[in-house]
């Protein structure tokens, strides 16, 4: 089947690669007036002028006229927690990172009756806000969320998740646990129980994941990254995050060390330092690796990041919620950090829309709308290492967004 969708402006980004620097970031715009895309079976054939579209093809392809519109690429949100979309509402918000830790820990140990439909709502925000992928970290539901989203984008080429099956613990999991475990990970030194419930039809759209340095045990986190090296995918952990997890890691004292004081090892910390210090260290930085948050990092941190090629998701809107803090976000591009969007999950976040994500990190990081369409888009695309999507040219999925106007209007 093929089809050729108008719109008043299509911005492409065609022919760009991730955008790692200030200068890449806010750049001008590739884009076409007045233009149409043209697709056959959920492939881009070209983007061109209404007018070519007229002389050339407009007998042979049917043509959907989306309006006064801006049509753009496909948003892609490099970290959220779809699994959790029921705790919305329910943390607690703006007493700190410890309070809101606590109080998610408390409220997440089982699953509701509920969370097929939370989930599905959840999926809806993110696609209504233009997601055409979607990097979601789990620990139960791999399946059932999966199923979801392939309902939810049913008409779209290509699978809408990235599956981020998250380690948690400092104990490996008992042998009755690994029952239905993955082949390749049980010959592993550490595995998932999460990975129990994985469908075999979409275990090539699944990575390992560590939570935290302070919530993950060492051999865990470099096993999930050797894990996903060997594959070809990405590895993602949460990373400077807060205050207290710096203070945790340098000192083994403060308030997320005696909250999690039943749950770390009387030993922890073995490695002192702040995070990315540790993650280097275990050898877990690399082009592989998404860092997701890293709200405090120093200048020689930010150096390591870039040296090591990593890339960083920001997600403003849930720091600012849990008063995590403000990444620096334009010192990180400075530095050559590959810079990415996500939402986080409704347990810090008050819905996942993307399009508004995008605004919070524009005004939060003092940004350039072009610079966060970049990192939404092709730079969300690079970090998760989708070679079908962040731009709108040939050969890529048919898998746009359609931008505010309030939005589109800045990108002029």
């Amino acid at each position: 089947m093929q089809a050729a969708f108008r719109a008043r402006r299509i911005i492409t980004l065609a022919g760009e690669g991730a955008a790692v620097s200030p200068g890449e970031l806010d750049a001008s715009l590739r884009a076409v007036d007045d233009a149409v895309l043209l697709e056959k079976d959920g492939v881009i054939l070209g983007v061109e002028g209404y007018a070519v579209f007229r002389r050339r093809l407009s007998g042979s392809f049917p043509l959907h006229d989306l309006g006064p519109v801006c049509l753009a690429p496909a948003l892609i949100n490099a970290h959220c927690h779809l699994e959790l979309s029921h705790l919305a509402g329910k943390t607690r918000l703006g007493e700190g990172f410890v309070p809101w830790l606590a109080s998610l820990v408390s409220l997440a140990r089982t699953v509701p009756d509920n969370a097929e439909e939370c989930i599905g709502a959840a999926l809806r925000c993110l696609k209504e806000s233009g997601v055409g992928h979607c990097a979601d970290v789990e620990s139960r539901l791999p399946g059932l969320i999966g199923e979801l989203a392939l309902r939810e984008w049913r008409e779209t080429a290509g699978y809408p998740l990235t599956h981020f099956l998250e380690l948690i613990g400092f104990s490996p999991p008992s042998a009755a646990e690994g029952e239905g475990v993955e082949q390749a990970l049980r010959a592993g030194d550490w595995f998932s129980p999460a990975s129990a419930s994985l469908p075999v039809d979409v275990s090539e759209r699944c990575a390992l994941a560590g939570h935290a340095l302070y919530s993950t045990a060492p051999e865990a986190l470099q096993a999930a990254h050797a894990w996903c090296r060997r594959r070809g995918r990405v590895f993602s952990l949460h990373l400077a995050e807060s205050p207290e997890e710096d203070e945790c890691l340098r000192s083994g004292s403060g308030a997320l060390r005696e909250l999690l004081k039943g749950f770390q090892p009387s030993s922890f910390p073995e490695r002192k330092g702040g995070p990315v210090e540790i993650a280097a260290r275990l050898g877990l930085l690399d082009a592989f690796t998404l860092a997701v948050h890293c709200v405090h990092l120093t200048s020689r941190d930010r150096q390591t990041l870039a040296e090591r090629k990593s890339a960083v998701c920001l997600c403003p809107r849930s720091n600012a919620a849990i008063g995590a803090g403000r990444a620096r976000a334009r010192e990180a591009a400075a530095s050559g950090v590959l810079l990415c969007l996500g939402t986080d999950g409704l347990c810090s976040n008050s819905d996942l829309d993307m399009q508004s994500e995008m605004a919070a990190a524009r005004d939060a990081y003092s940004l350039s709308a072009r610079a966060v369409l970049r990192m939404a888009s092709v730079n969300g695309a690079a970090a998760l290492r989708l070679a079908s999507l962040g731009s709108l040219e040939k050969g890529r999925a048919a898998v746009f967004s359609l931008l505010r106007e309030e939005f589109a209007m800045e990108l002029v």
